[in-house]
């Protein structure tokens, strides 16, 4: 099976590609198409294995829908609305008060 792991990233390196030579001055003309379909092939392979791009956030940003989860970790805390800002996690005892927060902090109670 075509794989790009068989090439390097320094391109003189690269002087067989899928056993036929693209070395300079020794390439036979007539090779030339089955290097470029076995360059297609090992593309395609490679496409293949990646996972859609759909389904990653970019590190700029953007938006996701539904649960976020980290495996072995579960949820993470979220706002329904991008007005609740804050984001301050307290936890305290049953009937204490609750804390003088900018909105959006999240408050547990326990007993």
């Amino acid at each position: 099976m075509p794989s790009a792991t068989e090439f390097s990233t320094t391109p003189s390196a690269n002087t067989t590609i899928g056993g036929l030579s693209v070395g300079e001055g020794s390439t036979n003309p007539g090779s030339l198409n089955d290097v470029d379909r076995y360059i297609a092939a090992v593309i395609r392979d490679t496409y293949d294995k990646i996972p859609a791009a759909g389904s990653y956030l970019l590190a700029s940003g953007g938006t996701l829908t539904g649960d976020l989860f980290r495996a072995s970790r579960g949820g993470f805390l979220h706002h329904a609305s991008a007005g609740l800002t804050s984001g301050q996690v307290y936890t305290q005892a049953e009937g204490t008060a609750r804390p003088a927060a900018a909105e959006g902090s999240f408050v547990f109670y326990y007993s």
